[in-house]
């Protein structure tokens, strides 16, 4: 009865024996494994590149201990072949003609010829494994020694000498490989036998770097999964359908739905919910589809679909970011900022947003979505960044206050002249004048309010200390006018005028305040003062008080010109004409010399009275008259 199994099955059991050579053997990524039924046998061929040292017993051993787990193909006649990459013919080969023994049947006797291959049991470490007994000599006598005849036709595969191979120019020397004398026929013989039979021609690649498969359990737990299997009967069904090996793939079915749907969901999509939603069914769908393993027909198909959704689902991602950045900066925006780093931040995430959606091509499908927000988020950034400065600025201010509150406050504690407090007051009211544009909602509304309260207690008792060295200032220069009036007074003989300045000054100087700066120089002036209003005192008692003497003088000297000037001491009263009355009586007017002896009369009386000589010269200093009291 001719056997009969379909492709796909043969590329699976490829796929398992590969992954077995990956796990179990080492530097064995670039092996492939091909499978194929020739004449109702099964034909496994490994191939290699060349220039690589291969363990011919390894090989075949581990592709028997796999293949023993392969329930269907254990009543098959089983042929094995290694072969190098780009060569028609192998270099190794090794038959298995009877049916592998499962692990409870008993070892059968060896037999003579190497078709007869049995197994021994291995110990290594607590499992059991079966190596043929031929793969456990050190060297390959029977594969050296088989005769072209027994083997079936020759096994040549030009679909690895195709051109998309990797170069295999160099054929592997001897000290590489093994390499079996007796398949070396002539280039007629090969063609033809290759004409023949070609079992892997139409059988394609598999790819050279696979995932190493994981190393399979111990043999005593692969025999019990191998019996659950058995018992369950359909369970092996159920794995290969859920691994989308056979039938139907859900996976596959759902993302090819979801691909027709997803440009209609995109184009509704119209805020950062939405985009969100339709990336985590994106997201999904790639989780589904990478569950189909690399061993399944349809994995391929799976992967061409992840990377068409994993390449949306950035683009999504990039758009959902940038709206994200501007939800943040919104939010961040409707807390009141409690420092310039906050407001920093905000201008940040502002600009953040902005250059998210600026890098954003026409050419991307949310384009327009972003691009519709840009200006929100240009607005957004250009009003924090006027907040920052108006902040910056107020800030500022409260720094230039503080500065003139602290320097009032080091001249408070060393001003001692009313200049001195004035200064102090005057640094003071400056802070306090900042200090009050300070707007109330600001950064530092709360710490412009303190200081305020600070400086405006300060400036009071600075204010009041400034009047009164003002005060004591002004009293001690009144004093010091008086005490000069009081002199002037004296030297004129106006004993009761000197008596009222002097008074004056020294009434003044007693009020000035103790604590001021003055009150010591100030308290320095009583004595004199005080002994000089006792002279002016005497002075009066006995020269008595000229002021009247003055007044009628005075009266005496002025008419429609005039006439006179004079000075009065405490021993006479000097009378000067004027050069324009003198120069009237020179002209020998009988009137005007009659007004000369009238002016002499009345002189003469004011001296009487005052008791002081009298002294009348001309406009040139000449003495025209003289009198001393009777």
């Amino acid at each position: 009865m001719k056997v009969t199994v379909p492709q796909e099955d043969l590329q699976l059991l490829g796929n398992i024996l590969q992954e077995r050579l990956v796990a179990q053997v080492p530097d064995s990524q670039d092996f492939q494994v091909k499978c194929a039924i020739k004449n109702d046998e099964l034909m496994i061929l490994t191939q290699h590149l060349p220039g690589v040292t291969v363990d011919t017993q390894q090989v075949f051993e581990v592709l028997e201990q796999a293949l023993q787990w392969q329930f269907n193909y254990q009543t098959q006649r089983v042929q094995f072949f290694l072969r190098v990459s780009g060569e028609k013919l192998p270099y190794a080969k090794h038959f298995l003609d009877f049916p592998i023994p499962t692990v409870e049947s008993e070892a059968e006797p060896e037999s003579e010829s190497w078709r007869n291959t049995q197994f021994n049991p291995i110990e290594n470490g607590g499992d059991t494994q079966f190596v043929p007994l031929d793969l456990q000599q050190p060297s390959l006598p029977a594969f050296t020694d088989i005769e072209l005849e027994d083997s079936e036709e020759p096994i040549a595969d030009s679909f690895f000498s195709s051109p998309a191979e990797p170069s295999l120019e160099d054929s592997p020397s001897a000290d590489s490989i093994l390499y079996n004398p007796s398949f070396d026929l002539d280039e007629d013989e090969s063609a033809e036998e290759e004409e023949k039979f070609d079992p892997f021609a139409n059988i394609p690649d598999k790819p050279r770097k696979r995932q190493l498969s994981l190393a399979l359990p111990p043999l005593p737990i692969i025999i019990g999964i191998a019996a659950v299997i058995a018992l369950l009967s359909g369970g092996g069904v159920f794995v290969l359908h859920r691994a989308c090996a056979i039938s139907e793939c859900k996976e596959l079915q759902t993302a090819q739905q979801f691909k027709n749907d997803y440009q209609p969901q995109l184009k509704r999509t119209k805020s950062e919910k939405d985009l969100l939603a339709l990336q985590q069914q994106l997201d999904g769908v790639v989780a589904d589809l990478q569950k189909i393993p690399q061993w399944s027909p349809r994995y391929q198909e799976s992967q061409e679909l992840v990377n068409q959704f994993s390449a949306q689902s950035t683009k999504i991602n990039q758009v959902v970011k940038a709206l994200q950045t501007a939800s943040t900066a919104q939010k961040s925006g409707q807390t009141p900022a409690k420092s310039l780093d906050d407001l920093r931040n905000q201008q940040k995430l502002w600009r953040q947003a902005i250059t998210a959606v600026e890098i954003i091509k026409p050419s991307h499908e949310l384009y327009g979505l972003v691009q519709a927000n840009l200006p929100s988020y240009q607005n957004g950034l250009k009003n924090v960044t006027q907040q920052l400065v108006k902040e910056e600025t107020w800030l500022q201010k409260i720094a230039t206050a503080k500065t003139s509150g602290e320097t009032a406050t080091k001249r408070q504690a060393t001003a001692k002249t009313a200049a001195d407090w004035q200064q102090v007051e005057s640094n003071f009211r400056t802070a306090i004048s900042t200090l009050k544009t300070i707007p109330i909602n600001s950064l530092g509304s709360e710490e412009a309010r303190q200081l305020l309260a600070d400086y405006q207690a300060k400036n009071l008792v600075v204010s009041d200390r400034a009047k009164k060295e003002q005060s004591a200032a002004t009293s001690y220069q009144q004093a010091i006018q008086a005490a000069n009036q009081a002199k002037v007074y004296g030297n004129q003989n106006q004993w009761q005028a000197a008596i009222n300045s002097w008074q004056q000054a020294l009434d003044t100087a007693k009020k000035i305040p103790q604590d001021s700066f003055y009150f010591n120089q100030a308290t320095a002036l009583v004595e004199p003062y005080t002994a000089s209003l006792a002279q002016a005192k005497d002075q009066l008692q006995v020269y008595g008080d000229l002021t009247q003497t003055r007044v009628e003088l005075n009266r005496t000297c002025t008419s429609t010109i005039k006439i006179c000037t004079f000075i009065v001491t405490n021993q006479q009263v000097s009378v000067r004409l004027t050069p324009e009355y003198d120069k009237l009586l020179q002209a020998n007017n009988p009137e005007m010399q009659g007004h000369f002896q009238s002016l002499q009369e009345a002189l003469k009386v004011i001296s009487q009275n005052s008791q002081l000589s009298l002294f009348i010269y001309n406009s040139q200093g000449q003495e025209r008259y003289m009198r001393k009291p009777d």
